[in-house]
């Protein structure tokens, strides 16, 4: 790609000084005493679009999620590498001092999920309060929504799909995670009344909850998220509801990636492998394709585990710089080769293979 990516895959570290202009970008907002993931947060949201990302960002500010002495570079290691899903929202830079923790993500109007519904039940109030005689004839039989109940059995499958991403990733290095507050006010619903789960960060550092407390918790449901799941997928399926919304092109909205919503997609990704029943392939970047190893890129359509590129998926190339008589000297090119192998997957997004003699 030719263009600068806003967002290669990890959460960018902003500095102080960058920090401090976005900031001068964006307003405050009023958040309920109990709608946040942690109950310090702060929330600011960008006044128009931000240079750069080309789209409306919101700022959330919580302490530090991570407790004692730990070392900078896995501090650092933690905080960008964000859990990326199209029904989770992403996390797409931050900034820490101290004290506290700024992550920066796109900014979705319709708010939250608990707003909705809090204006559904307001409208409920009025109509009960209204005098019967006075009631224009229109609202004696209203049902008064704004959601449609299709909306309603979407957003509980998207909810499900993004938990389920969570607790049972995709074959990869991520470990299983708990959010720790699934709620209403941490659902945020996109202009096409898509959710987004909000997902700041586990309770600490290391990756959440341990393997036995995890599984622990996991056995004293009677019914699992992959059991709702299941059922809600029946419904949804004889219903003839699209799981997702993609956004529509109506020449005003910005073509954007479905995953971190600041990246322009690539579009040559239309060629790769989904299920062959799938409708409306995921709109992907570069950036969310490069984090594969840590985040297995799946489609809101078809959901299978990850979207398989036709050439290249599951092999790659080392270049070797040479060969040596000596046994010490060649040990160390095999220890260089140990040291890339780990990273080649993350920092590279093609590679191609030739063989070389002299």
């Amino acid at each position: 790609m030719d263009e600068y990516l806003a967002f290669n895959g990890k959460a960018g570290k902003l500095d102080e000084r960058v920090f401090s202009k976005l900031k001068l970008l964006c307003r405050p907002v009023k958040v309920a005493e109990d709608n946040a993931q942690q109950c310090n947060e702060n929330t600011l949201v960008s006044k128009g679009d931000v240079p750069l990302y080309d789209t409306h960002l919101v700022i959330r500010t919580v302490e530090k999620p991570w407790a004692g002495d730990l070392y900078e570079e896995e501090i650092e290691n933690k905080l960008e590498q964000r859990i990326l899903h199209y029904a989770i929202v992403p996390q797409v830079a931050y900034y820490r001092n101290e004290q506290t923790v700024s992550f920066v993500a796109p900014y979705f109007g319709r708010g939250t999920l608990d707003k909705v519904i809090q204006k559904e039940r307001e409208t409920t109030a009025d109509i009960k309060t209204e005098i019967p005689s006075e009631r224009k004839p229109e609202r004696a039989t209203e049902i008064p929504q704004t959601l449609e109940w299709k909306d309603k059995f979407r957003i509980l499958y998207q909810i499900c799909r993004a938990i389920e991403y969570l607790h049972q990733p995709p074959t990869c290095e991520r470990k299983h995670v708990s959010h720790g507050n699934i709620c209403m006010q941490n659902v945020l619903l996109d202009a096409q009344t898509n959710a987004r789960l909000l997902f700041l960060s586990p309770k600490s550092v290391e990756g959440g909850v341990g393997d036995e407390q995890f599984q622990d918790d996991k056995n004293k449901d009677a019914v699992t998220m992959t059991d709702i799941k299941t059922e809600l997928k029946l419904y949804i399926r004889s219903e003839g509801i699209n799981w997702w919304t993609p956004s529509q092109d109506d020449g005003e909205k910005k073509d954007k990636c479905e995953i971190c919503c600041v990246n322009k997609p690539e579009k040559t990704f239309d060629k790769l492998t989904h299920d062959r029943y799938c409708v409306y392939k995921i709109q992907l970047c570069v950036g969310c394709l490069w984090n594969w190893r840590y985040n297995p890129v799946k489609c809101h359509t078809c959901d299978q585990d990850k979207i398989r590129s036709p050439v290249g998926d599951g092999w790659g190339a080392i270049l070797i710089a040479g060969i040596d008589d000596k046994d010490t000297n060649t040990k160390l090119f095999e220890k260089d080769i140990d040291k890339i192998k780990d990273r080649v997957i993350t920092e590279a997004t093609m590679m191609g293979v030739r063989c070389l003699e002299y």
